[in-house]
């Protein structure tokens, strides 16, 4: 399986609560987890692979608290990450040091979903050496079928609605009362559910990039990586410098991937790992994925119309290098089972054609991840969801909904979307930002205010920039 076509797919309270401690029945232990620096606490927790049948095959679900460093005087927060197919001791450990201050009185907690991480991943290896065969954009349904029938697992058991139930055991078992929630990508969809499925033990939630139970993974897809590009090509035209050195960016870029054809054209590239250069067929498919990939990081994006520039030009190899720079990282972590699982049962039936032909039409990206998903769903095991599943989740807590102003997959009006059905929420539009905007330290000041029941200053946000363009390899203008 071209497991890397499936990676960006998709990232109350009244005062302070303690938490009893002494009501833990989970036994911790003095852990280290990677990429973080401070002090953790680990520990595993069974739970029934299907609920159905609590006696047969069992799964062990990774824990890790990192105990709050003057006293959890507050609601613990845990975290849960986005794919579908991160984990969260993987995804948000290294980035404990920039919520230190949330950390204070709270204890910050990470469970890898089932099927993620140390629960039980559902990983499909690949030995992939070449570039060629990193960039592919075409689906072994051979290998899948072959990764399929290797697991020690259900697949059709890891779905969202399971996994937090799995969540509330958790909290259960740690002694825990109330929690807050912060959710990423499709984070936001398990905190929502969750939400939904246990309200009497959710405080507050925050939503960083809102992927809803009704988004339908990956019909939007096309139309917003469209969005984030237009909006990446009219900004380059009115930065003087970007618009000097490209002034044709986004009419030279229509014109040079429409004459790439149905079958592309072979190009010298160079392997950034390895420095080896080889010939690789450039179609429309493979530049629209990564143009996509390097849409999620606004760093990234500012080197989009100078790195289309080389391509049009016959140098591709910036283009690709920027894409896999991303790719390579995410491929080692994300569980690309689970991520099917999840959008096997829970969005991909319910894609229509007449929908995705509205909404890839005339679209850069087209039909081009659909058509992955599709196959790679029709040899994946998959089930029924709940009755109103993808209903709007319907709230009464109190919830922070953060957007990425340039987000190509949760943009703002996923945020929007949720909005009327959260009595108590509030939408942040967050400039500059791409997916994920708590790499902002002035959002994580919000989140802080939020999640401490204070009036969050947003006046912050009016400061914040795209980052500046590149107008070549030497970086923006002085």
């Amino acid at each position: 399986m071209r497991a890397r076509l499936l990676l960006f797919v998709l990232a109350i309270a009244c005062g302070p609560r303690e938490r009893s401690s002494d009501a833990s029945t989970l036994p911790l232990a003095d852990c280290h987890v990677q990429g973080a620096t401070r002090p953790a606490r680990c520990g595993v927790l069974e739970r029934p692979e299907d609920p159905a049948t609590p006696d047969g095959r069992k799964l062990s679900l990774r824990v890790v608290v990192i105990p709050a460093q003057s006293g959890a005087v507050q609601a613990p927060l845990y975290f849960m990450a986005g794919g579908p197919g991160q984990a969260a001791s993987e995804a948000f450990a290294p980035l404990l040091p920039a919520f230190a201050d949330l950390g204070e009185h709270r204890d910050l907690v990470l469970v890898d979903q089932r099927g993620t991480g140390s629960s039980n991943a559902l990983k499909c290896k690949e030995d992939r050496r070449t570039l060629s065969e990193r960039l592919a954009t075409d689906l072994d349904t051979a290998k899948l079928r072959e990764c399929l029938a290797g697991y020690d697992a259900d697949t059709s058991k890891y779905l969202t609605p399971i996994a937090v139930d799995d969540l509330d055991a958790v909290r259960a078992a740690l002694g825990h009362d109330r929690i807050d929630l912060y959710g990423g990508s499709y984070g936001t969809r398990a905190a929502m559910v969750y939400a939904r499925q246990h309200p009497e033990h959710v405080g507050k939630l925050v939503l960083d990039g809102v992927a809803p139970v009704d988004m339908t993974m990956p019909l939007s897809f096309a139309k917003d990586a469209q969005a984030a590009l237009d909006r990446t090509f009219a900004d380059c035209a009115a930065d003087p410098a970007c618009a000097a050195a490209f002034p044709r960016a986004s009419e030279a870029f229509a014109e040079w991937i429409d004459g790439l054809g149905p079958t592309g054209r072979t190009v010298a590239v160079t392997d950034p790992r390895t420095g080896a250069v080889e010939e690789v067929a450039v179609t429309r498919d493979l530049v629209a994925l990564a143009i996509r990939g390097v849409l999620y990081s606004p760093d990234l994006a500012a080197m989009l119309p100078y790195v289309l520039h080389r391509a049009e030009k016959g140098d591709a190899t910036p283009l690709f290098a920027l894409n896999l720079a991303l790719g390579d990282s995410l491929e080692e972590t994300m569980a690309s089972g689970m991520m099917l699982s999840v959008v096997c049962s829970e969005d991909v039936p319910f894609l229509a054609d007449a929908a995705i032909a509205r909404d890839s039409d005339g679209t850069f990206l087209g039909d081009a991840v659909v058509r992955v998903f599709r196959n790679a769903c029709a040899v994946w095991r998959t089930t029924e969801l709940p009755a109103g599943y993808r209903d709007p989740v319907r709230l009464d807590v109190p919830a922070l909904v953060l957007s990425g102003e340039l987000d190509p997959v949760t943009p703002p009006r996923w945020g929007e979307h949720v909005l009327p059905h959260l009595s108590a929420g509030r939408h942040l539009v967050v400039p500059g930002s791409g997916h994920g905007t708590t790499t902002q330290a002035c959002v994580r000041d919000i989140m802080a205010a939020f999640l401490d029941d204070a009036e969050p200053d947003t006046a912050c946000l009016q400061e914040l920039r795209r980052p500046p363009f590149f107008v070549d390899f030497a970086g923006p203008p002085a």
